[in-house]
C-alpha cells in the first residue's frame, strides 16, 4: 500500500494554521486527523486522514491522549472491545499518544462510564512493574517504577474526576 505522505504534509499544514473553537472532555469520541505515520502505527486511510479517537486524558485546553479506535476487532492484550452506534470497535490502547485539539473535526459519542473505567485501568496496568510486554528489556536497561500503587493511582484520578463533577476543579 503506497502512503500518501505528500497529501498528508499539505493537509497538516492546512490543520495547524486553523484556530476553529473546539471543547473536548474526558470520554469524549472524535473524528481526530492522525494523519500518515510510519510503519506499524496505526494511521488513517480516509480522504481527510481521520479516525475515531477516544480522549483518554486531557493535559491542558489545547493538548490531550488520545486512542484510536478500530473496527477491524480481534482478540488482543492491549484491545478493549466496545460498541459505538451499534458498531463492535477495539480501543487500541498500544497506539495510544498526545494530539493537540486543532486535529479533531467532529464529535461523535462518548464512552461509557463503565467503559472508561475499563481503559483507565488498562492504561495504568500497562505501567505496572508486574505487567511485561514480549520486548521489554530487550535493548534496553529496565526502568524503575514510581512507588505508587495502581490502586492509589485510580483511586486519585477518581476522586479528580468527582471534584470536576461538582464543579470544584476547572480545567
Amino acid at each position: 500500500m503506497l502512503k500518501e505522505f505528500d497529501r498528508w504534509n499539505t493537509s497538516k499544514k492546512e490543520i495547524d494554521r486553523s484556530e476553529k473553537p473546539v471543547v473536548f472532555h474526558e470520554r469524549d469520541i472524535w473524528w481526530c486527523s492522525i494523519g500518515v505515520n510510519i510503519g506499524s502505527e496505526q494511521h488513517s486511510q480516509s480522504i481527510d486522514f481521520s479516525r475515531p479517537v477516544v480522549i483518554a486524558k486531557k493535559f491542558t485546553e489545547r493538548i490531550f491522549w488520545g486512542v484510536p479506535l478500530t473496527t477491524k476487532v480481534r482478540l488482543g492484550e492491549f484491545r478493549i472491545r466496545f460498541q459505538l452506534n451499534g458498531v463492535d470497535n477495539d480501543m487500541l490502547v498500544w497506539q495510544a499518544r498526545s494530539f493537540d485539539k486543532k486535529r479533531l473535526i467532529h464529535k461523535i459519542g462518548m464512552l461509557p462510564k463503565d467503559e472508561f473505567s475499563v481503559l483507565s485501568s488498562t492504561i495504568v496496568s500497562l505501567f505496572a512493574k508486574n505487567i511485561k510486554t514480549p520486548y521489554e528489556g530487550v535493548f534496553e536497561a529496565e526502568a524503575s517504577g514510581c512507588d505508587i500503587s495502581i490502586a492509589d493511582e485510580i483511586s486519585m484520578s477518581n476522586e479528580v474526576t468527582k471534584l470536576f463533577e461538582r464543579g470544584e476543579l476547572t480545567q
